[in-house]
Order: structure tokens, then C-alpha cells, then sequence
């Protein structure tokens, strides 16, 4: 029997996309908001699997400050809160 193997994170991002579709946004920022959090989850994994560090807690603090005062907010999407900034072109992922 042939085997199928698939890269979990462009499906990933499509599924995000079509699920913030179904929210109300436009499919360039559907798009951008299923990349995020495609990049998220990878980030994510990376950390509990100790490839990658997670910030120190003043860093962090001082990024969510900066984020703050820049206009960034979050959007609910499949379990993650994505850092987002309103932009004349749309919706933009940050972070």
C-alpha cells in the first residue's frame, strides 16, 4: 500500500482560513490569521519540544506594553489569541 505523507502546517493554515472566513473576515485576512496561528502552533511545539527558549518575563512584558500602545489586539481563532493590528490594507498579523 502507498503511503500519503502530509506537512500538518499547510493544512493547518487553510483550516484556520476557511474557519476565520466563516467568522466575517476577508479572505486576505482569513489568510494572514491562518498563517499566524499555523506559526504559533509551530512555535509552540518548538518550546515544549526545547528547540526554541521562551522569553524571559520582563521581555515579554515589555513587547505586550509596546504591543498595546501600537493599537494591537487579539483575535479568538481555533484556541489561539492572535496578536493583530488594524491596517489600511486590512487585518495584520504581528508578533
Amino acid at each position: 500500500m502507498d503511503t500519503v505523507t502530509i506537512n500538518r502546517a499547510p493544512v493547518l493554515t487553510l483550516w484556520a482560513a476557511v474557519v476565520a472566513e466563516r467568522l466575517g473576515f476577508e479572505r486576505d485576512e482569513a489568510l494572514t490569521l491562518g498563517k499566524a496561528v499555523a506559526g504559533l502552533t509551530a512555535q509552540s511545539k518548538g518550546q515544549r519540544l526545547g528547540l526554541f527558549t521562551p522569553s524571559a518575563a520582563e521581555v515579554r512584558r515589555k513587547r505586550a506594553e509596546s504591543a498595546r500602545e501600537a493599537g494591537v489586539f487579539s483575535v479568538a481563532l481555533l484556541g489561539r489569541a492572535v496578536p493583530v493590528l488594524h491596517t489600511d490594507e486590512g487585518l495584520r498579523a504581528v508578533g
